[in-house]
């Protein structure tokens, strides 16, 4: 099972620790959540639905032709945040004697168990439209007649 975007081989390689080092019973896991991430983009930017060929060609014709790359990247990304904080734990503390250690992680919306994205995140990846040309007219300034 692949993915459209990204395969194993694509997050593995991100993986902090070495892709030798990902624990391989994990490996169909991340497969099913590459799947997984990737239908919940599509269903939040529309232009990702169509064929890859299609993407790169619209992509390329609005002057963004690295645009697959950064789904793969975010892909990527929000599986193997999953895979390290698969609870969606927003805030851990942690406490030693009279020392506590409080740590917080992302925000409140990724408390669900749902694959949420930040506009941000989105905005990386919509296909950018292109927008007319303005030019500016040089005009010379006027002087003050005496």
């Amino acid at each position: 099972m692949t993915g459209k975007f990204a395969v194993r081989e694509d997050v593995t390689a991100r993986f902090e620790e070495g892709a030798a080092n990902f624990p391989a019973d994990r490996l169909f896991w991340v497969d099913i959540r590459i799947v997984d991430v990737e239908n919940a983009l599509m269903g939040q930017v529309a232009s990702l639905r169509k064929p890859v060929e299609v993407i790169n060609a619209e992509s390329a014709a609005v002057g963004d032709p690295d645009r697959l790359r950064r789904v793969t990247t975010l892909v990527c990304d929000k599986v193997l945040d999953m895979y390290r904080n698969p609870e969606r734990v927003a805030s851990r503390t942690q406490t030693m004697g009279e020392f506590t250690d409080t740590r917080s992680f992302g925000r409140a919306a990724g408390l669900s168990t749902t694959i949420t994205f930040t506009d941000d995140e989105l905005d990386t990846v919509r296909l950018r439209k292109s927008r007319r040309k303005v030019g500016i007219i040089p005009v010379a300034p006027w002087r003050i007649a005496r």
